[in-house]
């Protein structure tokens, strides 16, 4: 009886850990595939990034600045929070 006790809480902490990893990860990817990213284009003229566009990280079509694929290319900040280079490449919103 002490050997199965044993092996049962055994058995249930280790599942408990696994369903806990696995409700974390999921958790993880669908708040990145939520937050948007702010897309910015390096406008010459003040020497900085601008934002044009809301985009995102999660691979698919490149993001522009009006959504188009005429339009510039946007980007996103190398350095959170600094706007002196923009090279981060993103892409549309799903």
């Amino acid at each position: 009886m002490k050997t199965f006790r044993k092996h049962f809480l055994s058995a249930a902490v280790i599942l408990m850990g696994i369903g806990t990893a696995y409700a974390s990860h999921a958790e993880n990817k669908t708040a990145k595939k939520l937050a948007p990213q702010d897309g910015y284009i390096f406008n010459h003229s003040i020497g900085s990034c601008e934002k044009v566009a809301e985009c995102d990280s999660t691979p698919g079509v490149i993001c522009t600045m009006n959504g188009t694929p005429a339009s510039p290319q946007a980007f996103g900040l190398d350095v959170p929070g600094n706007l002196s280079t923009c090279n981060v490449e993103l892409y549309q919103r799903q």
